[in-house]
């Protein structure tokens, strides 16, 4: 069964966001690249900084490091696509918390929030299409489509890309996608998310980056983790299906995992990086890609969130989220497609709370590309 139709019209935002400093516009692209009607969007959570007085910078570990500016990867530039610069020249944007959320801001109760994170945490769940080759990745792409969902307080929802290395105890993760997380964020707008471990998940690592986060570097002026994403999917509307395009990969000179939107036509819009001083096993490598989505609610209180559009993967893809155009980097540092017969579905609870389906290749537009979420409610523990 296909899940995409070529000759549908989609969508993709490349990340629309602002800053506190002024509204600005940004033009969608659909699947053919002609601009949609732009939108303007505004968003106070923000603010620039120096970029080497940015908070990531204060970790022991980068005492002295040297920033990188772009990564080696990238041939192509993104050049224009804001109107005007978000911050000024030599400065960076990093999230401020904001003031009516309902946690306190500091960084015992961040670390707290974090490890909800973690798989081994009750009330975790997940839906993804997980690696099974043994071998080394140095990276992974893809494009997620974007939905609103709505969250209580302390659930959070997630669409991502997620590579891991190492033992147990000394997990390192770096996951990176579109989420909803009103404990951290204060709303229920979806974000740019991203966040590490070099211990799955128990006392190092945090979500994004701002004062009381270290690790992930900043480098655009524009676009950054925390950013809200906008416009979002329409449920049921083939032509308002929208999806943002996200790439982690290792820079081979540097060894820094580099977090860029991506898309053939304009080339690579570079956002930053963790560098590989803080990471303990990812450094040589990931020996595990995972896509797709992961939800969190706290057990024994309310049913958990939905994922994804919050339908069920066995409706058709104007409904249910998807993932498209999978893509991994080898041992050698090079683009190859996701392959059948070395992905595996991973889902931890019943086909009624969340799920995947997954059927290959979907043509020359998708290329492989699966269908995932659910409404979430009694999942378990």
């Amino acid at each position: 069964m296909a899940l995409m139709n070529s000759e549908m019209m989609f969508l993709f935002v490349v990340l629309i966001i602002s800053l506190s400093i002024s509204c600005y516009e940004v033009g969608a692209r659909n699947i053919n690249g002609t601009p949609t009607k732009s939108q303007e969007t505004m968003d106070s959570d923000f603010e620039c900084v120096g970029i080497y007085k940015q908070p990531s910078l204060k970790h022991p570990l980068l005492k002295n490091h040297k920033i990188q500016h772009r990564p080696s990867f990238a041939r192509d530039i993104v050049m224009d696509r804001f109107k005007i610069r978000r911050c000024p020249l030599g400065s960076v944007p990093i999230h401020r918390r904001k003031v009516r959320q309902q946690i306190n801001i500091t960084s015992k109760s961040q670390l707290q929030h974090f490890h909800q994170y973690s798989q081994s945490n009750p009330g975790h769940h997940f839906a993804t299409l997980d690696t099974t080759q043994a071998t080394t990745y140095h990276g992974a792409s893809a494009k997620i489509t974007i939905y609103n969902l709505t969250l209580q307080q302390n659930q959070y929802s997630m669409s991502q890309i997620w590579l891991q290395n190492g033992p147990p105890s000394e997990l390192n993760v770096i996951k990176v996608g579109s989420g909803v997380d009103p404990g951290y964020y204060g709303d229920t707008q979806t974000r740019i998310t991203g966040f590490w471990t070099v211990d799955n998940f128990q006392k190092t690592g945090c979500i994004n980056y701002n004062a009381h986060c270290s690790g992930f570097v900043q480098v655009d002026p524009n676009v950054f983790l925390g950013a809200a994403i906008s416009p979002t999917s329409v449920i049921g509307s083939r032509s308002q299906q929208f999806f943002s395009p996200f790439l982690v990969k290792q820079d081979q000179n540097t060894g820094h995992w580099w977090l860029s939107a991506h898309d053939n036509k304009s080339g690579y819009l570079n956002i930053g990086y963790w560098p590989k001083e803080i990471l303990t096993h990812l450094n040589q490598g990931a020996s595990l890609v995972r896509f797709g989505g992961e939800t969190f609610t706290p057990p024994n209180n309310m049913n958990s969130p939905p994922m994804g559009s919050g339908m069920l993967p066995q409706t058709h893809f104007g409904s249910s989220a998807y993932m498209s155009n999978l893509e991994l980097f080898d041992s050698n540092y090079n683009s190859i497609s996701v392959e059948p017969e070395f992905v595996t579905k991973n889902v931890d609870t019943n086909s009624n709370c969340y799920d995947l389906l997954y059927n290959g290749d979907q043509g020359s537009v998708f290329q492989q590309a699966f269908l995932f979420g659910g409404p979430g409610g009694q999942c378990g523990v």
